[in-house]
């Protein structure tokens, strides 16, 4: 029998999406992470960038990578996402945050998408179902 997610969506049984998760503010990351396992998604949330470069060294590789833009001291959400890209093409990329995407300088590329802070836990619940449905998409193109 198939899952119905938060949004009455009908997904068979299979692999679950993962995705990677990096937000320093622990109470959205929280709120975050809620809303992608309410929907039945696997996620790893983390604080910082160099987390989740190791976590990426170590094959550890999702099926959507989303980053807030401005980590705090150390490497940016644009930063992991190029590291992320070189490693793994294919990986879909979703940068948040608080400032328009002109001020932060975000271009969308391929594989890329922007939300801008404040957005409902569902925005991005459904931003990353979207991603992935692309990822498919693209695959099945490729063959």
């Amino acid at each position: 029998m198939p899952r119905r997610g938060n949004h009455g969506v009908a997904r068979p049984f299979g692999p679950i999406m993962r995705v990677l998760l990096i937000e320093d503010d622990v109470l959205v990351r929280g709120l975050l992470s809620d809303a992608l396992a309410d929907d039945g998604v696997e996620v790893d949330g983390l604080s910082n960038a160099e987390d989740a470069l190791i976590l990426l060294g170590a094959g550890q590789v999702p099926d959507v990578l989303v980053s807030d833009v401005n980590l705090g001291a150390g490497l940016s959400g644009f930063d992991l996402a190029d590291i992320a890209r070189e490693r793994h093409p294919d990986v879909e990329v979703i940068l948040i945050s608080g400032s328009a995407p002109e001020a932060t300088g975000f271009a969308a590329r391929r594989h890329e998408r922007f939300l801008q802070k404040p957005f409902a836990p569902d925005d991005l619940v459904a931003a990353v179902r979207d991603a992935a449905d692309e990822a498919e998409r693209d695959a099945a193109d490729a063959r």
